[in-house]
């Protein structure tokens, strides 16, 4: 990321870039995940809130780096509470599945509604705490307003994007976004976002057009081949995949680029091929650990069965898929915690460029600190390891 200084001609304005100065972060990483298997996940709060603390550090702005505020403990005790009310809501839909038909019917839904309004809740409160737990030169970030008007606009987009085959998620898309930008502040200096529907829908053409075209028209031979065509589906869902990256990437500048903290404005260069680059990284590296597992498992399975008898070769083998399991594991959160996390922020953050950045130098502290409660709502629907 870099700044640049206002009241000079744009070809001279000065330019400076943001530097990750936190060293290596391999060794880091793999410490976190060895720490997380071995405690069969609970460290894995510790280890989102090491990496997270680790990025921000390393992210020097004009000169200041960015501080990240929040702590493992916190996090834990929220996906703690977190559980305390989802369990009740799933216990109560999964028992009722075995109280007949019309029960199991029932059950789905409550797991289906309470899903459908826990999801888009936890997303506004996780930013909310994200943001409060993050600070510049001295000043927290915040966010305002009700999660529950958040709920409703994305029950509402996301169901008319269900229904529209996706047609609507440009406008949902532009519509989401918007509320989280404006509901957040730097200090006492509230963001702005420009974007629009038709900003969305352009990044994502190229989609629309491979998958919807392709697919209208073997619905429509499907009448001329006894819905033979329809075998074709596959392929068109696999180019479709080939795209997603492209569009993560114009997606992403379209955000950047429509975000604004007062008069302080933001533009990206970032490629596409950043984004393939990081997939195809991360399919390498699970790849190359799958098949590595996948040689050790045949090397026991080989070595106990010429020593042992087929019974206890058996237990032996079961036995020995838990750390088999445990290291494949390990394998996809390294993957996920160095290159998707890691390697991308750097590559985002890296690629922006910041207008205007002494508008926000007078900025008052401002907003209340927010309860890890809604990242433990995030944490438990999904487990992941999202940076932001």
């Amino acid at each position: 990321m870099t700044f640049e200084t206002s009241g000079q001609a744009p070809l001279s304005q000065k330019r400076s870039s943001v530097f990750f100065s936190g060293g290596s972060f391999f060794g880091r990483v793999l410490k976190w995940v060895a720490l997380t298997i071995l405690t069969l996940g609970i460290y894995r709060f510790w280890a989102m809130t090491g990496l997270r603390r680790s990025l921000w550090s390393a992210t020097q702005l004009e000169g200041d780096h960015l501080r990240y505020h929040g702590t493992g403990k916190e996090l834990f005790i929220g996906f703690l509470i977190a559980l305390a009310i989802l369990v009740p809501f799933y216990a109560l839909g999964f028992g009722l599945q075995f109280l007949g038909p019309v029960a199991t019917v029932i059950g789905f839904g409550v797991m289906i509604i309470i899903g459908f309004l826990i999801t888009p809740y936890a997303l506004f409160r996780r930013r909310r705490y994200l943001l409060t737990r993050t600070s510049w030169r001295g000043v927290r970030f915040h966010m305002q307003g009700s999660a529950w008007r958040y709920v409703g606009a994305w029950i509402f987009w996301t169901i008319l994007s269900i229904i529209t085959l996706g047609i609507a998620f440009p406008w949902r898309q532009a519509k989401l976004d918007r509320m989280l930008t404006e509901a957040s502040y730097f200090g006492n200096v509230q963001f702005s976002y420009s974007a629009k529907a038709k900003d969305y829908f352009d990044a994502l053409l190229v989609v629309y057009a491979v998958a919807l075209i392709p697919t209208a028209l073997l619905v429509f031979a499907a009448f001329f081949t006894e819905g033979k065509s329809l075998a074709l589906m596959s392929f068109v869902a696999f180019v479709v995949m080939l795209f997603i990256p492209y569009a993560f990437a114009r997606i992403f500048r379209v955000q950047v680029d429509s975000t604004k903290i007062g008069d302080m404005a933001f533009k990206t260069y970032i490629s596409a091929s950043k984004f393939y680059g990081a997939y195809i990284i991360h399919a390498v590296v699970v790849g190359v650990g799958a098949i590595v597992i996948g040689l050790i498992a045949g090397v026991l399975i080989a070595g106990v069965g010429m020593n042992m008898s087929p019974a206890n070769a058996a237990g032996f083998v079961s036995f020995a898929t838990i750390p088999l399991i445990a290291l494949y594991y390990g394998v996809l959160l390294f993957a996920n915690m160095m290159v998707l996390q890691v390697m991308m922020f750097e590559w985002k953050m890296s690629s922006i460029i910041v207008f205007n950045a002494h508008s926000v130098m007078d900025a008052i502290a401002s907003g209340d600190l927010e309860n890890a409660v809604g990242m433990g709502l995030a944490d438990a629907l999904d487990a992941g390891f999202e940076v932001v």
